[in-house]
Formats: C-alpha cells, structure tokens, sequence
C-alpha cells in the first residue's frame, strides 16, 4: 500500500497543477464563449424551483468549460436558478459566468480520461472501509485504486472523514471520487454517468448535519 500512496502523491499534484491552469484559463475562455452559446433541446420545467430549465452549452472549441450534463443554467432542479449570485436567476450572464468559472470550473474535463475514471473500463481494490461519507455516524477512511483494464491506468482517491460532533467534521477527499458502490450500479442508461472526476476537497469543520 505504501508505494500506491506515494505514486498517488505524485499523481495528485500533477493533475492539481493542471487542473489549477485549466481553472485559470476557464477565467478568459468563458466570457468569450458564453456570447456564442448553444441552447439545445426543448425547456423542461425544475423539479423544486418555479421556471424551466434549458441545456446550454459552449461552442466546441470551448467544450472542457462547458458542462454537458447541467450546462451554463445550473441544475435541473432549479436550486442554482434560486440561490444564483445577486438573486439574478440562473439565466442572467453573471450567474452562467459564475456557474461555469467559479462554481464548476472546467467540468467537461471529468469526462476525459486524465481527469475522470470511466467505472465500467476500471477493475478496483480498497484499503479501509467500504463505506463513508461526510455524514453523521458514517466517518471512518478509504483508500481507493482503480486500474483502467485495456491500458493499466490507475486513478487513485483518498477520502476521510473524522467527525467531531454531532454536525461537524474533518473532511479529506482528494483524487478521484469513485467508491465501491459505483461499481454495482447500471449504467446502460447513461454512460456519462459512469465518469468520476477528481476533486482536492480538505476542509476542517466541514457541516455534515
């Protein structure tokens, strides 16, 4: 175990390097882009907010900033289009900027195999717990390595939790955010969902009521 921790060090602070200078440039690329946006698809209404929630997209040659999934409006259940910046609503220029460069950074990157694991190409072994998330009572650590088959790839994910009270925790999770459930699921449906980007998350007193 200990040389996988060692090459998941070196592993993590190259692709923090990187993703750092993706978000950078995410900065310049955005403004630029969201002007030739796409809408695509018919309005589809929130699930928990008044309105309708629409896919928009960036042009290609923008794509690693743009997001497939939730586009430049937020999420399909309305709570971007509520708590948005300025109580602009998810439509308004600033709010897509925000959403885009700020909030989501990059977010097209989780579905290239630098910085996304595809579950259903990855065999994977744990040390630690199976379980555990940043929720009362569920603390505990896991060390994860998921090994791409066709090529030998291996994504790493450290995730621990150490609560110290009934709503707050240390919370620790970087590299890749799969975890042994993901596994189980089927993802014939949706493909896209199998990508488990990679995230740099260290937070002291992090709120888990």
């Amino acid at each position: 175990m200990i040389a996988h921790v060692l090459v998941a060090g070196l592993q993590l602070v190259g692709l923090l390097f990187l993703r750092v200078l993706l978000i950078l440039v995410g900065l310049i690329v955005v403004p630029f882009a969201l002007p030739l946006r796409v809408t695509q698809g018919p309005p589809r209404p929130f699930t928990e907010a008044v309105g309708d929630w629409l896919l928009i997209t960036l042009p290609g040659w923008a794509w690693l900033w743009s997001n497939d999934r939730d586009g430049a409006a937020g999420d399909k259940r309305g709570w971007w289009h509520v708590n948005a910046p300025f109580g602009l609503g998810a439509y308004h220029w600033l709010s897509m900027f925000w959403w885009l460069a700020i909030r989501n950074p990059a977010n097209n990157a989780r579905f290239t195999r630098l910085f996304g694991c595809p579950v259903t190409e990855c065999d994977y072994r744990y040390w630690g717990q199976e379980v555990v998330k940043d929720k009362p009572g569920q603390g505990g650590w896991r060390f994860l390595l998921a090994t791409r088959k066709a090529t030998g790839r291996r994504y790493y994910g450290l995730y621990w939790v150490r609560q110290w009270n009934d709503s707050r925790a240390l919370v620790v999770q970087l590299g890749f955010k799969g975890e042994p459930s993901d596994w189980t699921e089927d993802y014939s449906g949706d493909l896209s969902r199998q990508w488990k980007g990679i995230t740099f998350e260290v937070n002291p007193y992090k709120s888990i009521a």
